[in-house]
């Protein structure tokens, strides 16, 4: 099951060399403390408090992180690593058939920071860049071989896949407060409409175009 957003040293925003072990404490608990306030409050919290928390001082944490937007982008970097090894390890273990459901249920449900994988942060500047070209082909993979196993009607396109996963921020946004953990209901019901029906062979057209999506100049990746 993906892990919560690691405080490893392979998103460090500051120099490339090793960090010495109290430094990597330091930072480790940094990332930790920012998470859990994200998580509980948003990304409006401030830095003081995300150092109070972690139990470093200012200094500490600016050394780490020059401001609170290298501090988001560092856990960001984490969660793209993460969502990568999870669609991996799903498209080569589950069956064809299963396989997209499962991650997209997994992925979500993984921990407390699911949202990230709906956060437009995620989807925008160069973690964008890295989502498409880490993330998008294992999923893209995925949709396809379900199609193949017949449980994805046959023209549903990525592109719909990426709306629909995005459209999930506003299902949460509105009912994660009055009703935690219903955004699961909406999921089945958008998951639901994925699978062949005779009652409903043809969908509407156009669909909406990758790479307005994903960016100018990106397609499709190939899956063969």
């Amino acid at each position: 099951m993906i892990a919560v957003p690691s405080a490893s040293p392979r998103s460090s925003a500051g120099p490339s060399r090793p960090l010495r072990r109290d430094a990597e404490l330091n930072r480790a608990r940094i990332l930790t403390a920012a998470r859990e306030l994200f998580v509980e409050r948003g990304n409006d919290v401030g830095v003081e408090e995300i150092a109070r928390r972690a139990e470093v001082g200012m200094g500490t944490l600016y050394r780490r992180f020059p401001n609170k937007d290298a501090l988001i982008e560092a856990i960001l970097r984490s969660t793209v690593d993460d969502i990568r090894e999870f669609a991996v390890e799903v498209a080569a273990t589950e069956p064809p058939a299963s396989a997209l459901h499962c991650f997209v249920m997994r992925v979500l449900a993984a921990d407390p920071c699911h949202g990230a994988f709906l956060a437009q942060r995620l989807w925008s500047g160069r973690t964008a860049e890295r989502m498409i070209a880490e993330v998008v082909p294992p999923v893209a993979a995925m949709l396809a071989a379900a199609q193949r196993a017949g449980t994805v009607r046959s023209d549903v396109m990525l592109a719909d896949l990426l709306v629909l996963m995005r459209s999930l921020r506003l299902v949460v946004d509105l009912t994660e407060r009055v009703a935690p953990g219903s955004w699961r209901r909406s999921l089945e019901i958008i998951l639901a409409g994925f699978r062949p029906d005779s009652r409903n062979d043809v969908l509407p057209s156009p669909a909406p175009a990758y790479a307005g999506l994903a960016g100018a100049g990106q397609t499709p990746p190939s899956v063969g």
